[in-house]
């Protein structure tokens, strides 16, 4: 080998150690479990990567100087490890928190997305992000698409761009159909809202020639058209029509058997999800066994279908239902 060429090979390994070195502090090291040079010096060596104590202070003093905070416990043998980094422990457990309770994601995709947050903090308190970590009621989505169409959306919003898809609807049995025998929607996307654990789009549709509210995981063979987008309604205010579309009252939990008409499927399982226990009891009614929220929100919630979907049990449920049908008639006696 020539002199250049072994040159070269040096730099080369050296810009590899630098980074060799970034890689190891950043998911080996933390308060707890700091790395001493005598131990970076033997990692490198048996990497084949040219090291010393000399070479190991310089490196990590270079990475000082980039910003990075890497703190050194002054001692004989000096012991190095990673003290901050973009996010902090609580942050990273919000966010897991909020991939892994996500309806819209499938079981897959939140796996990934949870493995791939972890690796933003070293192994150790990875270990302590994940060991405990369990969504009770998760729902699974099985439209396996929604996280890539929540990109195309947001690139079709930003491009000012119209949409076209068409969308999902139940049977009594729960079976997925196509709304309205498979009609084409065309939507110019104005914003996507997160409420619930689901996503929103929010867009004009050009068939009503009005404001919108589709359900991102009812949505299926989406597209984005070459048609420009249709410009926001002037008193269009996206803050006051979210705050009249989506309205959340807190209860307490209560498990109620509600008996519904077949019309009803499709919001009985946008609101439950397709989990939800649910039984025929004829060939225009089903039932369903689920646990809700008790508040003016859940009784306004069934008053909306008029009489299509009530509460059999249990009896302090009815007893409230029924007094509050009797105030609303009462009010229209008036």
């Amino acid at each position: 080998m020539t002199t250049e060429n072994r040159n070269a090979m040096t730099q080369l390994r050296n810009k590899q150690r630098l980074i060799r070195l970034f890689k190891y502090l950043y998911r080996e090291t933390d308060e707890e479990h700091p790395v001493t040079t005598n131990e970076l010096v033997e990692i490198f060596t048996e990497a084949s990567a040219n090291a010393a104590r000399k070479t190991v202070k310089d490196d990590i003093d270079v990475l000082v100087a980039e910003g990075y905070d890497i703190v050194t416990i002054k001692s004989y043998y000096n012991a190095f490890f990673m003290a901050s980094r973009e996010f902090e422990l609580p942050e990273l457990k919000l966010l897991i928190d909020a991939v892994s309770s996500s309806r819209f994601i499938s079981k897959a995709k939140c796996d990934q997305l949870i493995w791939k947050l972890s690796h933003l903090t070293s192994k150790y308190e990875a270990e302590k992000l994940v060991r405990h970590l369990y969504t009770a009621g998760r729902m699974d989505s099985e439209n396996g698409n929604v996280y890539y169409d929540v990109d195309l959306l947001t690139d079709a919003i930003n491009s000012d761009q119209k949409v076209t898809f068409q969308y999902l609807d139940y049977t009594i049995d729960k079976h997925r159909i196509l709304k309205h025998d498979g009609e084409i929607y065309v939507v110019s996307p104005y914003a996507l809202l997160w409420d619930d654990n689901h996503y929103y789009m929010v867009g004009y549709l050009d068939k009503r020639a009005e404001v919108n509210v589709f359900r991102v995981d009812r949505i299926t063979n989406l597209n984005r058209s070459s048609e420009p987008a249709v410009i926001q309604p002037k008193d269009f205010d996206l803050d006051n029509f979210a705050k009249k579309v989506f309205k959340m009252y807190p209860g307490y939990q209560q498990e109620v058997v509600l008996e519904c008409a077949a019309e009803t499927m499709k919001s009985v399982i946008d609101h439950f999800g397709e989990d939800v226990e649910t039984w025929r009891i004829s060939q225009t009614h089903f039932r369903l066994r689920t646990m809700v929220s008790i508040s003016p929100t859940f009784y306004g919630w069934l008053f909306q279908f008029s009489g299509k979907m009530r509460p059999l049990s249990p009896e302090p449920v009815l007893d409230e239902y029924r007094k509050m049908l009797e105030t609303a008639l009462n009010h229209l006696s008036l």
